[in-house]
């Protein structure tokens, strides 16, 4: 194995291990669940909810904020597989491959946001 992925499973490994050791030796000395009366309550405060509890929550914003992130990714990818293949003499199929990625991730973005006015009243 190359030595770049030698360091990630063993990166992974020590990851999981104290992940998976701290939650064993929390329960192993003792930590118990802790459920107070509150904490079932809407609000943990000891507040009584009043009123109408249904509210109308726009997301449009949500949709935006993900389309402009997922642009973000389509331009750092692609300036990586520039940079990956800018001395290749015979590029015709990484160029296919980067037109047929930006293609797909273009049409993903539309049927989001064409979704995303058919739920806006």
């Amino acid at each position: 194995m190359a030595a770049g992925v030698t360091t990630f499973l063993v990166f992974a490994a020590v990851a999981c291990i104290f992940g998976v050791g701290s939650i064993l030796g929390n329960r192993a000395l003792g930590a118990r669940r802790r459920r107070a009366y509150l904490q079932s309550l809407t609000y943990e405060s000891g507040q009584e909810p009043e009123g109408e509890t249904q509210i109308d929550f726009p997301t449009q914003h949500y949709t935006f904020a993900i389309v402009f992130v997922a642009v973000d990714v389509i331009g750092f990818i692609l300036a990586l597989w520039g940079v990956n293949y800018r001395s290749v003499n015979d590029a015709w199929l990484p160029t296919f491959i980067a037109f047929g990625f930006t293609a797909l991730a273009i049409v993903g973005i539309y049927y989001a946001l064409v979704g995303e006015r058919r739920l806006v009243v």
